[in-house]
């Protein structure tokens, strides 16, 4: 079944004071109101941080004695508060180091009565608290980076630890509502491991997901499981599993809104990749609507046959690659263009010899090599040829003695493949 979470709305009382929000934070406890918990729970919202910065200039003010006066009734919630109006202080006045341990302190109390309660009606303020958390991680490293304190780790990676607390709490419970969220939480530790590179970390993720006890996938929004397939993809690519990275990056591609065109360029950057390995060209009216002209020579090259050209394209956005991290993909195209040429070497070689069609001398190979800007001898020929047989790319042995080729008669150049025996994530078929 699906599951629709309310955005949260602003109180309708001005929150001037500290008094005020916290007044409507005992409110919005004991109706049990989502939208305005979830409100009072943004670490950036105009409201909140109005009220907090009415207290600042008070000295005389015991925050804590406050929280318990007016939450107190609520109980724990005065000291979730409590920590909360601490990280508000600090993110007003710019302490975002403070901040985020302020919210650390929050997202462990909420979380402790969270996990107690029968009902999600509080998720929405917990996935508020989540956000934040991140937001003031990235500030606070930032701030670390720009003034030169070191420090052994990462705000961020402490927020991973806080939304892997969140994550269990809402992943390992009966109550169905609070697994409504697991696919956003998922989504959320996968950009903190890709920005930390602490890639390894997904993969129990992704086990978690392809658990039987999760929400089936067709039941989150369409957003969150394109997201997910994004990052499944992007990973698979990275691990050299080609055949998966394909499946999920595709579904990315053709479940993204067709108006979202810097989604799907970003997709595509990664998925072009990986069609180019497996053979499939890319039509040039594609490349222009999404602004992928770095990909025209690469494309070219691969229907051709021309290393130099493949190997120019390269060089020239090696630097954009690199940043993407495809770079190390798109070298590998190197064997399916040798296996062009090959084709096309052996194309010419059966016209003019028909009686030794299935045979290509190795020399011949080498002369369109060195058209293509390669130099290298007869051995380095044959370790080429070689290899393309090893991998598949090519059926057939090489002679050394009389350094010829011998090919199959039928299917010397087979479709490319990747698959391998992993099974594939059935609901991505969906």
């Amino acid at each position: 079944r699906r599951l629709h979470r309310s955005r949260a709305r602003p109180p309708r009382t001005k929150m001037a004071s500290l008094g005020q929000y916290l007044d409507a934070a005992a409110h919005a406890v004991s109706v049990k109101d989502s939208a305005t918990l979830a409100l009072l729970f943004d670490v950036d919202s105009v409201h909140a941080l109005g009220a907090v910065r009415s207290a600042l200039g008070d000295r005389g003010m015991n925050v804590g004695e406050l929280c318990e006066e007016k939450v107190g009734a609520y109980a724990p919630w005065d000291e979730i508060f409590a920590s909360h109006c601490q990280c508000l202080g600090a993110n007003a006045e710019g302490r975002y180091d403070d901040a985020f341990v302020a919210m650390q302190a929050t997202i462990a109390a909420f979380v402790k009565d969270f996990r107690a309660q029968d009902t999600a009606w509080s998720l929405d303020a917990l996935m508020n608290l989540v956000r934040g958390a991140v937001a003031l991680a990235t500030r606070a490293d930032d701030e670390a980076e720009r003034v030169g304190r070191q420090r052994k780790d990462s705000r961020l990676g402490d927020a991973g630890a806080a939304l892997m607390l969140v994550y269990r709490n809402t992943a390992n419970t009966s109550v169905w509502e609070k697994k409504s969220q697991c696919l956003f939480l998922v989504i959320s530790l996968f950009k903190i491991y890709f920005k930390l590179n602490t890639l390894h970390l997904c993969k129990n993720l992704i086990n978690a997901v392809n658990l039987p006890t999760f929400p089936t996938f067709d039941t989150f929004p369409v957003a969150q499981r394109v997201t997910y397939a994004f990052y499944v993809g992007r990973l698979a690519v990275f691990d050299d599993d080609f055949s998966v990275a394909e499946q999920h990056l595709e579904y990315a591609f053709r479940r993204c809104k067709s108006d979202s065109r810097r989604n799907k360029t970003l997709i595509l950057r990664y998925l072009l990749p990986v069609k180019l390995l497996m053979g499939k060209m890319p039509t040039a009216n594609l490349l222009q609507k999404y602004g992928l002209g770095e990909y025209v020579d690469v494309v070219s090259a691969m229907k051709s046959g021309n290393v130099r050209m493949l190997n120019d394209a390269l060089k020239t956005h090696q630097i954009s690659f690199i940043k993407q991290g495809t770079f190390l993909v798109l070298e590998k195209l190197r064997n399916i263009v040798l296996r062009t040429l090959f084709q096309k070497v052996h194309a010419f070689s059966a016209e003019k010899n028909p009686a030794k069609g299935n045979q290509v001398n190795l020399h011949m190979f080498l002369a369109a090599l060195k058209w293509c800007g390669c130099d290298m001898d007869i051995d380095e020929v044959e370790m080429i040829v070689a290899n393309l047989i090893f991998k598949k790319f090519v059926k057939g042995y090489i002679s050394h003695k009389s350094r010829v080729v011998v090919l199959a008669k039928a299917g010397a150049f087979p479709a490319i493949s990747y698959d391998d025996d992993r099974p594939k994530v059935a609901y991505l078929q969906n």
